[in-house]
């Protein structure tokens, strides 16, 4: 209590109750600051042990989003590698499956165009052969960009975890930042 000087207080330490009273006051605070110190419970004490508290909460709460989020992330990438794999195996198959199909109508027309006596290398013969190639080569472009429309759907499913993932982070620390605010800490 030293160092105050108020008026009252004043009067208060030139008389001897008021003496008397204040050395006990400021025995008992300073006694009271001593049990404090003792028991560790100081404020500034409690605010680092609080901070430290959750600091460490929120610490293992960033490493479990983390780690659902990275384990969401694989699993994602693991499941469209499979059907990278499947589309391709696909197409492949429905590749070998036009291209047979186009030697096999090509053989066709040759044998009935050589039936009735038209040649397969010039003419309207050829020009049919051509029409029936030209309309397997449009099927062909046709299956890529549906294939690399599908593809494309994959590594989008991909973009669209990796931005909520960001989201959810970035809500997760302004939670705690307001949660640190509201605190005090």
């Amino acid at each position: 209590m030293g160092g105050i000087t108020t008026p009252a207080l004043m009067v208060l330490s030139h008389s001897a109750p008021g003496s008397s009273y204040i050395k006990a006051a400021t025995g008992l605070v300073n006694t009271t600051n001593q049990a404090k110190n003792l028991l560790g419970i100081t404020k500034s004490k409690r605010k680092k042990q609080e901070r430290a508290l959750l600091d460490a909460e929120q610490a293992a709460e960033d490493a479990d989003l983390s780690a659902r989020q990275a384990a969401d992330l694989d699993d994602l990438h693991r499941r469209n590698a499979g059907s990278a794999a499947r589309i391709q195996a696909e197409s492949e198959i429905a590749e070998a499956r036009r291209s047979r199909s186009l030697r096999q109508e090509t053989g066709s027309l040759r044998a009935q165009l050589g039936a009735q006596g038209i040649s397969s290398a010039d003419g309207s013969g050829e020009a049919v052969i051509l029409g029936r190639e030209r309309a397997a080569a449009e099927q062909r472009q046709d299956a890529a960009r549906l294939d690399a429309l599908k593809l494309s759907a994959l590594s989008e499913e991909e973009e669209a975890l990796q931005r909520r993932n960001l989201l959810d982070l970035t809500r997760q620390q302004e939670r705690q930042r307001l949660e640190r605010l509201a605190r005090g800490l």
